[in-house]
């Protein structure tokens, strides 16, 4: 392969996967344009390797497969499991596409290396407004953390007054423990609930039940899509 080819494919994947960075770089996620053009350089190398080993030992096709699984370790490494709540998948997403666009750039179709980078980046710029758009019209949700104090006879009346509460309210618990100390048990519950839930009457429903000293309710983490 001539010097000239390997430079022309290279800097088209520098320059490709440097703009596609720009958008995860800008929202502050853990794979900006350093990654993202540096996974797409990577790939096109790799495809370019896989011309150089003479026609007894030409398959293209294993190494673009090992690109696609390598690149699933590093996208892996972005993906972050907080709660219930997955952070990173888009970012992930990302870097598989800017792997397959240096591939393409590297084998020398630079028609679909083009127009891989135009759809990445019409998704990461032009269809935000389509997802804040189904946004607004989704009820928000979030999660809630209940923590409660009560004496160990009192646990049942807790349970059955919870199981009344989660019932009537269609609240699905993520969660839930009970500690025993001395004295008390601490009753601990995460659920995710929507904004227009009235917390105070779960707390007010919960206070009733014999036993209990102390119930504290707060919010944990914004629901994120």
């Amino acid at each position: 392969m001539d010097p000239q080819t390997v430079v022309i494919r290279i800097g088209l994947a520098l320059f490709f996967g440097a703009v596609v960075g720009v958008e995860r770089e800008w929202r502050h996620k853990n794979a900006g344009i350093k990654t993202n053009t540096l996974v797409a350089i990577g790939a096109a190398a790799f495809a370019m390797m896989s011309d150089t080993f003479g026609p007894n030992n030409h398959s293209p096709a294993q190494l673009a497969a090992a690109v696609v699984s390598g690149i699933g370790f590093i996208g892996a490494g972005v993906i972050i499991h907080r709660g219930p709540n997955v952070q990173g998948v888009t970012t992930a997403a990302t870097l598989w596409a800017s792997a397959s666009m240096g591939v393409a750039a590297g084998f020398g179709y630079y028609l679909i290396a083009a127009s891989v980078f135009g759809g990445i980046v019409i998704v990461q710029f032009g269809m935000r407004w389509a997802v804040n758009a189904v946004e607004r019209r989704v009820a928000p949700r979030r999660e809630i953390e209940l923590h409660l104090d009560c004496d160990p006879a009192s646990l049942d009346t807790v349970n059955a007054a919870w199981g009344e509460l989660a019932e009537s309210h269609g609240i699905v618990a993520l969660r839930h423990a009970a500690t025993r100390r001395a004295d008390s048990i601490v009753w601990r519950v995460s659920f995710i609930a929507a904004r227009k839930l009235d917390l105070t009457a779960i707390e007010s429903r919960l206070m009733q039940a014999p036993g209990v000293k102390r119930i504290e309710l707060r919010q944990t983490d914004d629901q994120a899509s």
